[in-house]
């Protein structure tokens, strides 16, 4: 039997009935194919089991089981089967409580040609509906589970950055049945990276580096399934541990040492303190980052706690997350009137009050310093451009002894990393439009170029994309594309014989009359009235220049 073709089962228990069914239409013209026939319920679910068909025809008046039941026994174990109910006129209204039951449709009887074929046409058209949406759900499905680590690793990385709603947080790890004990939460932070040998890694190596890291740790940890291993935004190493069973600094210490071992690389690890609530996590996650800040000062290969970096500062003047969290903005967003405020607010003397001697006024510029640095190295800037003449900034940082020397630093330091961060930042936006530009050249035939599809071509938002491609030319997308278009169409009228729906055509406008409206819009004139222009201007020059014919 043909796949295509849905299979009809016939339940009736007249024989002339079901012959009359069989032969009424001609069944493989519209999609069917006769499976089997029944004389009464009984035979009927033998042989729905035998052949499962997609379309039962049966009669309501059946001996021992009518066609109401039946229907019902076959709808609760195969929902989508399709059951067209045969009825007389005097069970009609009995008739209509099949509907109930998921019949898919009734007909009286005596039965019509005409109206078989439309219930078997409609009938078949919303099975492929059904078909066709399974087929949808089954590839999303797909998809999805394709997608299942990247959604963990996004969920997680969410966890330890941001505040998430508790029962919202709880709905979506048991969705992804990850097994996080919210009594005991502590993050590592890991960073890797190859000595330097005076000739510049690429990215490819650092990125293998990485994943093969984050194997080795998984490998590590496999048999511990309340601890959780992802990268997070900027491409670190996090290490999440909710088992109260593991020693985490014990572990990490085996872990040093299998990275330098195997890996023959270097490797900085930040610790944040233990907590036993879960909405905590994003503070253990920020005290790791803070504590691997400090690997400048420690060096390679070592374990940082974030409480052994501020122990010695308990009792005095620490600067606050939320006040290192507002300086990145401020530095990144290019805001330097409201980098220096900030940085005179926490210099503020009566902020200090008594404890401003100066072991913490270089510790807590030392902070800010680091702040400086984690801010220019995510944007890949060398620390050279920004600590010019001083590449090794704590070491003046700690030669510094009055509060005005180490305000006036960090006032530098800041104004120089926002200039340097700011051409960077604009040398990029350069780069990327000019390469838009190219590609909007290359492809100017396309018409299904736009400002849209360009956007996902480079990987950018629409609306950012919008915003530095006005920035850079002084033109909209869509103002520079079609003044591209119509200087080409210019051209190729003036090169070519070619027809105006041909230079439309190539020019990316598959629609002539639109073409004509833009063209006029650019010129001025219409496309013939700029053609016989054209072919006017060509016979002035050939007869100023003697060679008319």
């Amino acid at each position: 039997m043909p796949e295509d073709l849905l299979k009809v089962v016939i339940v009736d228990d007249e024989h002339l009935v079901r012959n009359l069914l069989k032969n009424c239409i001609d069944w493989k013209e519209i999609g069917y194919e006769i499976a089997g026939e029944a004389s009464h319920a009984q035979e009927a679910l033998e042989l729905v089991e035998k052949v499962s068909p997609d379309v039962i025809f049966t009669d309501i008046c059946m001996p021992y089981i009518d066609g109401i039941e039946f229907a019902r026994i076959v709808t609760e174990k195969y929902p989508l089967l399709k059951i067209v109910i045969l009825t007389g006129y005097e069970e009609f209204e009995y008739a209509k409580r099949s509907i109930k039951i998921g019949i898919s449709d009734f007909l009286l009887k005596p039965v019509n040609d005409d109206e078989i074929r439309k219930v078997a046409l409609n009938i078949r058209k919303k099975i492929e509906s059904e078909k066709n949406h399974q087929a949808e759900n089954d590839r999303l499905r797909e998809h999805l589970e394709e997608n299942m680590p990247y959604l963990m690793e996004k969920l997680l990385n969410e966890l330890v950055q941001y505040n998430l709603e508790n029962e919202d947080l709880r709905r979506r790890l048991d969705y992804f049945r990850m097994k996080i004990n919210p009594g005991w939460i502590q993050v590592a932070i890991i960073e890797v990276f190859y000595p330097e040998t005076g000739t510049e890694i690429g990215e490819e190596e650092k990125l293998l580096l990485r994943m093969q890291s984050v194997q080795m740790i998984r490998r590590y940890f496999k048999e511990d399934t309340q601890i959780h291993i992802f990268c997070d935004n900027s491409q670190r190493i996090v290490i999440l541990n909710s088992d109260s069973e593991i020693e985490l600094i014990d572990c990490l210490e085996e872990l040093k040492a299998l990275f330098i071992n195997s890996l023959k690389c270097y490797v900085c690890m930040g610790v944040g303190n233990l907590y036993h609530a879960l909405d905590k996590a994003r503070l253990s996650y920020k005290e790791a980052c803070n504590a691997l800040d400090y690997k400048v000062i420690t060096g390679k290969n070592q374990i940082i706690h974030y409480c052994d970096i501020n122990f010695q500062m308990a009792d005095q003047y620490q600067i606050q997350n939320e006040q290192i969290e507002s300086l990145e903005f401020f530095l990144k967003a290019g805001m330097e009137a409201k980098a220096i405020e900030l940085l005179d607010s926490i210099f503020n003397e009566n902020n200090l009050g008594q404890r401003a001697d100066i072991d913490t006024l270089r510790a807590i510029a030392s902070n800010i310093v680091s702040v400086v640095l984690n801010v220019t190295t995510k944007i890949g800037i060398r620390i050279s451009d920004v600590f010019i003449n001083n590449t090794q900034p704590f070491d003046k940082v700690f030669k510094l002894d009055t509060l005005p020397d180490v305000k006036g630093y960090l006032k530098n330091l800041i104004t120089s990393a926002i200039n340097t961060i700011g051409r960077i930042q604009n040398k990029k936006v350069n780069q990327a439009v000019r390469q838009v530009v190219d590609y909007l050249q290359e492809n100017l035939s396309n018409s299904e170029l736009s400002l849209t599809n360009t956007a996902r071509v480079f990987y950018m938002n629409a609306s950012y994309l919008s915003r530095i491609f006005k920035q850079e030319t002084g033109q909209t997308f869509i103002e520079y594309l079609t003044k591209e278009r119509m200087e080409k169409a210019i051209s190729l009228m003036k090169e070519t014989d070619l027809k105006a729906y041909q230079i439309a055509e190539k020019v990316g406008i598959v629609d002539p009359h639109y073409f004509g409206i833009c063209f006029k819009k650019f010129t001025g004139m219409s496309v013939n009235d700029f053609k016989r222009e054209d072919t006017d201007r060509m016979l002035r020059r050939k007869e100023s220049c003697g060679c008319a014919d």
